[in-house]
């Protein structure tokens, strides 16, 4: 009987317990969950302009929501281009450039 009543007790135990920090769960206190540093990261640019871009060694491939998909070559040093799309960056921030337009920022969370 003693063990059933030890046994239960842990059940109990592991139910009130809180359970683990997965991806988007706020953090301690409430705060924002943290920026990955790899895998896909969502921008949101100051022109409005919202992209999901997943940056690897090679390559970069950006959604940009609402509109085309593609892969973008690494073009230099946290570079990615495809001469008329182009994205550096990566974390809690980027620039994206279409065409010859100025860079434009963008936070990623």
């Amino acid at each position: 009987m003693r063990a059933f009543i030890v046994g239960f007790a842990l059940v109990l135990s592991a139910c009130a317990s809180t359970p683990p920090i997965g991806p988007g769960d706020p953090g301690p206190g409430g705060a924002p969950p943290p920026i990955p540093m790899d895998g896909p990261i969502a921008y949101r640019c100051a022109n409005g302009a919202q992209l999901m871009v997943d940056v690897e060694t090679n390559s970069a491939r950006v959604a940009i929501v609402g509109g085309p998909s593609m892969v973008l070559p690494r073009a230099g040093e946290g570079y990615y281009s495809n001469g008329r799309y182009g994205f550096r960056g990566g974390g809690a921030s980027g620039e994206w450039t279409v065409g010859g337009s100025a860079p434009v920022a963008c936070r990623g969370s």
